[in-house]
């Protein structure tokens, strides 16, 4: 009774209280960055930049005052004009007052002079001839000013000054690339919305540049630009293999989940400084310094979809983001090479989870105002292994044909495409188009931490002129809640043949009672392992 009443709470809380979030009372519509890098090419290759960053925006309330964020220990902000008149920048926010009180849905416009320090800061990177930013989750903050939330997407246009001989590349398309002596002013223009945290400039001096077309599905008269930065040393043999793929990607995803939805897909490598293996900023994939492989490719290109197209209202919902990512890895297998070896690359993920899982729940709803530590947010094992093998469960629980629909539904979903989502909102959305009530199945896997451990047994006598199987399923963890889910039974009989049943199994110790003609030898608990994440002992 006690876990009836849990159940039903938990239910409750998470379809209608989880996913709530301050408001804000402004939207930025758009940024226009104007960066001068030309000093940053020099020896000792400083961090220190001057900038000015363009903002237009439109209250959603009476407002007189805009409060952005700005990275003290980055940033120093010089001074601001437009319809900005007097500022504070203290404790990692910019308080600027406006020249009147602007109504809701009015617009006005900040021009921020600013300057970054020469420091290191893990958002700006500098070396050798080399130049790019890295902002998930909170980084954007440290080199421009700005309102960085994933929720307020702008419009981008980024104006850079650089040595002539660098390439730079940044978000959206290239709308012009001005060369005045020794130096070029590349201006990157994005016609669709970005987070913040997705925008991104990488240059250098010595990039290679192959660029590809790719025909969309949906008219095959109209092309999107791959760009492939790639820097000498690098493996030419992996970098030809990712260009070979990269045609083969684009066409699945696309027909998955609606063709690619931006102006270009670039791919640039950086330095040994890069925190990561790649970033899915929008149009721009940062890689790590020869890091052309597949598994990378395929998940940071699944990303423009999931994170970049359908962006996460909050960090609470990070999973929506690697999980589908991560997934679509296993996708992109089961398109190659069949659904045998999708089946091991999800039951590979599921695997490396139960090795070392942390103990916490996918969905935190603390971190929708509290971002944790990288470590934790995007903690290999729950953020992206548990999440990904957890898609695979839903689509077990849904079946192929529902599964693939409602992952087509939400991607194109006009609700959703170039804006943002939260996780009670997927929920819901999976609900309505599945016509099935799943709440039970992502309060347990989201919300609920570790995973069921099996404890069975069985017994088989005979009774008349038939056989019965009495089967009790019983789940033994003491650190989760108990996980209903449908589970298949396998029962092997005397004469070879066997029968797959499938029971649901909805409290603890619940016993199924089974008859059969024909003598029952053996009784296999989820044979297929579509219960990805579970111990049988």
């Amino acid at each position: 009774m006690k876990l009836h009443l849990l159940t039903i709470f938990f239910l409750i809380f998470f379809t209608n209280n989880l996913f709530s979030q301050d408001n804000f009372d402004y939207n930025v519509v758009s940024y226009e960055i104007n960066l001068d890098l030309y000093e940053n090419f020099k020896a000792p290759y400083p961090g220190s930049f001057n900038s000015l960053v363009r903002i237009s925006a439109q209250a959603d309330a009476t407002i007189g005052q805009v409060i952005l964020n700005a990275d003290n220990r980055s940033l120093v902000i010089d001074s601001i004009n437009g319809n900005g008149i007097s500022f504070l920048h203290e404790n990692n926010i910019l308080t600027i007052n406006l020249d009147r009180l602007y109504d809701s849905t009015e617009a006005f416009d900040l021009n921020i002079f600013y300057k970054h320090n020469n420091i290191k800061d893990s958002a700006v990177y500098t070396g050798a001839g080399i130049f790019y930013t890295d902002c998930e989750p909170i980084g954007a903050r440290k080199w421009f000013p700005c309102n960085d939330r994933p929720d307020d997407k702008a419009l981008i246009t980024l104006n850079a000054k650089v040595p002539a001989g660098v390439l730079l590349v940044a978000n959206g398309y290239l709308a012009d690339s001005l060369v005045n002596a020794d130096t070029v002013t590349y201006k990157w223009v994005s016609i669709y919305p970005v987070a913040t945290y997705l925008v991104a400039v990488v240059a250098k001096t010595n990039f290679n540049l192959d660029v590809i077309y790719w025909k969309k599905t949906s008219n095959p008269n109209d092309s999107i630009e791959v760009r492939f930065y790639w820097q000498p040393g690098e493996t030419k043999f992996n970098i030809d293999n990712i260009k070979k793929k990269i045609i083969g990607m684009l066409t699945m995803l696309s027909n998955l989940y609606g063709d690619y939805p931006f102006e270009k897909i670039a791919f640039a490598t950086t330095n040994r400084d890069f925190p990561w293996g790649g970033m899915e900023n929008q149009t721009i994939v940062t890689l790590c310094p020869d890091c052309w492989t597949e598994d990378l490719a395929i998940h940071e290109l699944a990303h423009q979809w999931f994170g970049d197209l359908i962006t996460p209202k909050t960090w609470s919902d990070i999973w929506l983001n690697e999980g589908f990512a991560t997934y679509n890895e296993s996708i992109w297998i089961e398109y190659t090479s069949g659904y045998k070896e999708y089946k091991k690359s999800v039951s590979n993920m599921a695997r490396g989870y139960l090795r070392k899982n942390p103990g916490w729940a996918i969905y935190q709803t603390s971190w929708s105002v509290n971002v944790p530590s990288d470590d934790t947010l995007f903690n290999f094992e729950i953020c992206y292994l548990k999440s990904a093998a957890m898609l695979h469960q839903l689509r077990y629980v849904l079946t192929d044909s529902i599964f693939f629909q409602c992952m087509t539904a939400y991607a194109e979903n006009p609700m959703y495409k170039y804006g943002n989502i939260s996780t009670g909102e997927f929920v819901r959305f999976i609900n309505s188009v599945s016509g099935q009530d799943l709440n039970w199945f992502f309060s347990e896997w989201l919300s609920q931490p570790n995973h069921p451990v099996y404890q069975n047994n069985y017994n088989i006598e005979e009774s008349g002129k038939k056989w019965k199987v009495d089967y009790t399923i019983n789940q033994i963890q003491k650190n989760s809640g108990f996980f209903k889910m449908p589970v298949q039974l396998k029962v092997t009989f005397d004469n070879g043949k066997d029968s797959l049943i499938t029971v649901n199994n909805n409290y603890n110790l619940q016993t199924f009672n089974l008859e059969f003609k024909d003598e029952p030898v053996k009784v296999s608990f989820d044979p297929n392992n579509e219960i990805l994440l579970k111990e049988v002992k």
